[in-house]
């Protein structure tokens, strides 16, 4: 059977990756489902063997670097894969015990979960179709009202990339504040990719989840959290837990369905519970966060100003 398109999902080898990755990949056989992350593990070969469909493949990608991003698009460009009809930036790492950073020098929290899913889509985004989704996974924690997180603050990306360091930044507390951001980060880069992309002409579909809480490898820090709310009583103590099967249930609606292939649906934020649409943070519609982060981000991940110009082209 023949694949006629394409599906990437990042964070695809586990957790609500692999788990969105599966139920793609049993119903639409002939969607090219390229799962994308650090693990090389048989992650494909197991969905294959469920699915029964032999659509999905492994790709490898190191989302800390740009070096590994850019690693990843050459692979992607060799294997001459069908046309992007969505783009599900899912992975996210979340580090909270002290201040990290990544070989190009930014907090790595920060990288991972916005920088480099910025330079992924915008070194892919000449692969997309003309209505082509990108799906964001945000989080709960990047809103203050919310009470998930010590709230975050977005003041500009330089801030967000150059933490201030030392003994008392290296405390949960802060390391959750620095998630929590990353994660208004991705809202706001959703935003942002939403007016450009109208601006532009284009009817590409920019869509947020907010997922709710999942026993995964998120919290690989704390494997006795992780083990604590996959057990039934947590959703008695803790609002908003699902498993990865119902929110990627969620999550695959919003990547294919036609209810959210309407340009209506852009540009806006959702919860898990019957795909509703959510309020994100009052800080995440402030445009000028937006734009400060949208030029930010384009300056850093580009190249050469021939690069830069080509981000801005949409």
């Amino acid at each position: 059977m023949p694949l006629t398109s394409s599906i990437l999902i990042t964070g695809g080898t586990s957790g609500l990756g692999y788990s969105t990755a599966l139920s793609l990949a049993k119903s639409l056989p002939t969607t090219q489902i390229i799962i994308a992350s650090r693990s090389s593990w048989d992650a494909a070969e197991k969905i294959n063997a469920e699915a029964g469909n032999n659509n999905v493949i492994y790709l490898p990608l190191d989302l800390t670097t740009h070096e590994g991003v850019r690693k990843f698009v050459k692979a992607y460009q060799e294997k001459s894969l069908p046309p992007l009809k969505a783009l599900v930036l899912n992975a996210a790492i979340q580090h909270v015990d002290k201040v990290h950073f990544t070989e190009d020098g930014l907090e790595t929290m920060f990288a991972t979960n916005h920088v480099n899913h910025t330079l992924l889509f915008f070194l892919l985004k000449q692969y997309l179709t003309n209505d082509a989704r990108i799906v964001v996974v945000s989080s709960s924690t990047h809103d203050p009202k919310l009470k998930r997180a010590p709230p975050p603050t977005y003041t500009t990306g330089d801030e967000a990339a150059h933490p201030p360091t030392g003994r008392i930044y290296d405390t949960q507390n802060e390391g959750f504040r620095r998630y929590a951001l990353s994660k208004l980060c991705n809202i706001l880069f959703a935003y942002a990719l939403d007016r450009h992309a109208k601006a532009a002409g284009k009817s590409w579909v920019i869509l947020a989840l907010d997922p709710g809480v999942m026993a995964t490898n998120l919290y690989r820090w704390s494997s006795w959290f992780s083990w604590a709310l996959s057990l039934s009583i947590a959703k008695w103590f803790i609002s908003g837990i699902y498993t990865t099967e119902e929110v990627a249930e969620t999550l695959g609606k919003m990547t294919v369905s036609p209810e959210f292939g309407e340009q209506a649906k852009s540009g806006r934020y959702y919860e898990v519970v019957d795909a509703k649409e959510l309020e994100s943070s009052q800080q995440s519609h402030d445009l000028q966060c937006q734009d400060d982060l949208w030029e930010w981000t384009i300056k850093e991940v580009a190249k050469d100003q021939e690069e830069e110009a080509q981000f801005r082209r949409l």
